[in-house]
């Protein structure tokens, strides 16, 4: 088999390619967080309820929120991301593989870098409740108002316009790439980034879920996780955000109660 018939078979198979890579940082992504992401409630240099945070702190809790917002999120972006690669692949058919595969890559990392933005704001909040006294060791909140709080806000987001208008985009990739197509590696940056600001409008409020349950809680972590791919890939995903709205508000009223 000459060269040139190699490089076609592997063009052919690019879609598998894509899926291994996305499999790839979803993998590792989830092993850092089970090998406890850094942080080690033992070491002092690691002690969240310290009120003056060291660089080295800042650094491992914007890692752990980042490595665990592309572990939670990479799998529901899944679909767009190799709808992307087959349309980039039909519109390129005549050039050279890497020509190819360098926007998916390009689009991959401007999802990403949206839930860096997002993760920069989760460790300054982290950091806000910490300095508060409102976290535990184990890194959930026990103020009760401000568990109620978030478990109701969260709710009141599900039933609003602007979440049904994120997830719309998040759960129609066809119709994202037709309306947000741009050309060259910039604009399939740019494509990436327009999806991951759809995602973080869509996910945000469940994402500050993850202070009520623990941040480093892996079964509160699957659970979102379960729950926001099911948002995004069931027919019936904008029902499901509605009825689990009506059930956070009703949750975080029960919290509210308890503490009067």
């Amino acid at each position: 088999m000459t060269e040139n018939s190699r490089l076609e078979i592997l063009l052919r198979h690019e879609q598998w390619i894509v899926y291994a890579g996305l499999l790839a940082i979803t993998g590792l992504s989830w092993t850092y967080l089970l090998s406890g992401a850094g942080v080690s409630m033992n070491a002092p240099e690691m002690n969240m309820l310290d009120h003056a945070w060291s660089l080295y702190q800042w650094i491992i809790i914007f890692m752990m929120w980042w490595i665990m917002m592309i572990a939670m999120m990479l799998p529901g972006a899944a679909p767009t991301i190799l709808l992307y690669a087959r349309v980039t692949r039909h519109t390129q058919k005549n050039i050279q593989a890497t020509h190819t595969t360098i926007p998916v890559i390009a689009f991959v990392s401007g999802y990403l870098f949206s839930w860096l933005l997002f993760s920069i704001i989760a460790t300054i909040l982290h950091w806000l409740l910490s300095q508060n006294n409102w976290l535990s060791l184990n890194m959930f909140t026990i103020n009760n108002w401000l568990s109620g709080g978030l478990l109701i806000a969260a709710g009141f987001y599900q039933l609003t316009p602007l979440k049904a208008a994120c997830l719309k985009h998040c759960q129609s990739p066809a119709e994202f790439i037709t309306g947000h197509m741009k050309g060259g590696h910039l604009g399939a940056f740019q494509m990436g980034i327009e999806h991951g600001f759809f995602c973080v409008g869509c996910c945000w409020s469940l994402m500050l879920l993850l202070f009520v349950g623990g941040v480093m809680n892996l079964l509160w972590i699957a659970i979102l996780t379960l729950f926001v791919l099911s948002e995004k890939i069931l027919t019936h995903g904008r029902q499901l955000s509605g009825f689990t709205g009506y059930i956070l508000i009703f949750w975080g009223s029960v919290i509210f109660t308890t503490s009067l």
